[in-house]
């Protein structure tokens, strides 16, 4: 299986290469490839768990277990190239032309040698599964380098080979968008998990987020609630969070994590369980003020979905879901209308699509989206939602408190 890419792609990866090579020389390279290279590098972090990481523990694994001498130093190389990829989301995506020689470079560079590398495991028989680490690979890197730059990714269709555990929780998380200092991810809890035990973050906030069919208790502090519709949920900075599924089958709990303080993925190394002590939780109403007037998710986007017209309704302000340390998470629910809809802004934004379909336009890109899809928006680069039918959607950023 060969990656293939996109003639947008094959440009402005050449002159990434081009640039390079001769000196670093950005006198080649204009606005439109700026915007381009910001958008394939947000497209390539949000494969830092997904591609990267789970491509690295994944050949970790067959390592651990033994592979043919010949092919080893392939699978150690590979592994190599895999931590460098990973360690890319520390970095800040430039907003000049150093995010096409520097930024979008190595992204291009690295992928092609661990591909190299695996290829030469593959052809050695490194191990009965290295071919299907290769093939994974390969699927959740496809969608953004044959793409145009825009990166959608629907939540009803998630790769394999693209979660972490994280540790102490077990609970497999998903990435779906991967900004600056914030993520929209959806964690999975098997039939058999009771549910996601209770923790905290010290320098990072949340928004739990709950669809239909949803059955069990969110607990947030010395309170919980019992839900059975969707929610969404603020959680602060060292607030004790978790959740009690009682519905008997696999439930997703997709949910929003961020910190200005944090880079990288904060959320899997600022996690501490709170471990098996008892606590006696008093049981208040879902949007109660000892449950950080949490909201009712599904009931807010129905009837936004009935209404007429573009509006605008924000369902969690910044300063309920941080602090002045590290920013507020902040969500807002929208409706187009019919007529294209502006969503340019200073701050890197996640959307949701809820209900609708249409386009979106990002600098010189547009693709087509409906509901489930999400995709990031850059900041201060130029946005347009056109919809087809009224587009309903969530939208996320952090935003500095005072």
């Amino acid at each position: 299986m060969s990656l293939r890419v996109s003639s947008k792609y094959a440009e402005i990866s050449e002159k990434a290469r081009w640039g390079h090579t001769h000196g670093r020389s950005l006198l080649h390279l204009g606005p439109a490839d700026v915007e381009a290279g910001r958008l394939y590098s947000y497209g390539f972090r949000t494969q830092t768990i997904g591609a990267f990481h789970g491509a690295r523990t994944a050949l970790l694994g067959i390592l651990e277990s033994g592979v043919s001498k010949d092919a080893e130093s392939s699978v150690q190389q590979a592994i190599i190239l895999l931590s460098q990829l990973e360690a890319r989301a520390m970095d800040e995506v430039p907003t000049d032309a150093r995010v096409v020689i520097s930024t979008l470079y190595f992204y291009d560079l690295w992928i092609h040698e661990v591909l190299g590398a695996l290829d030469t495991a593959c052809a050695r028989r490194a191990h009965p599964t290295i071919e299907l680490i290769r093939q994974h690979f390969v699927e959740n890197i496809q969608p953004v380098v044959a793409g145009n730059g825009i990166y959608v990714t629907n939540d009803t269709d998630l790769p394999e080979q693209g979660s972490f555990t994280v540790p102490n929780l077990n609970i497999f998380i998903r990435p779906i968008v991967y900004g600056d200092y914030h993520s929209w991810n959806t964690g999975h809890l098997s039939p058999e998990q009771y549910g996601v035990a209770v923790h905290r973050h010290h320098l990072g906030a949340e928004i739990h987020l709950g669809f239909s069919h949803v059955k069990g208790e969110t607990i947030l502090g010395d309170a919980f609630a019992d839900v059975r519709e969707g929610y969404a949920m603020p959680i602060p900075p060292n607030t004790n969070h978790g959740f009690r599924n009682t519905s008997g089958e696999e439930h997703i709990v997709p949910f929003i994590f961020g910190s200005q303080r944090l880079g990288g993925w904060g959320v899997f190394f600022d996690v501490e369980p709170q471990g098996d002590v008892p606590v006696q939780r008093a049981e208040h109403a879902l949007d109660s003020a000892a449950m950080n007037h949490s909201v009712f998710l599904d009931r807010e986007i129905a009837k936004m979905a009935q209404g007429k017209g573009a509006e605008r309704t924000l369902l969690i302000p910044a300063e309920r879901a941080g602090n002045c340390e590290i920013g507020g998470l902040e969500l807002a629910l929208t409706r187009t209308g019919t007529a294209p809809m502006e969503l340019t802004g200073p701050d890197y934004r996640i959307v949701s699509v809820q209900h609708g379909a249409g386009k979106v336009r990002i600098g010189e890109s547009e693709v087509e989206v409906r509901a489930r899809d999400h995709f990031g928006i850059p900041a201060d680069m130029p946005c347009t939602l056109t919809p087809n039918t009224p587009i309903v959607f969530l939208d996320s950023r952090i935003l500095p408190l005072t």
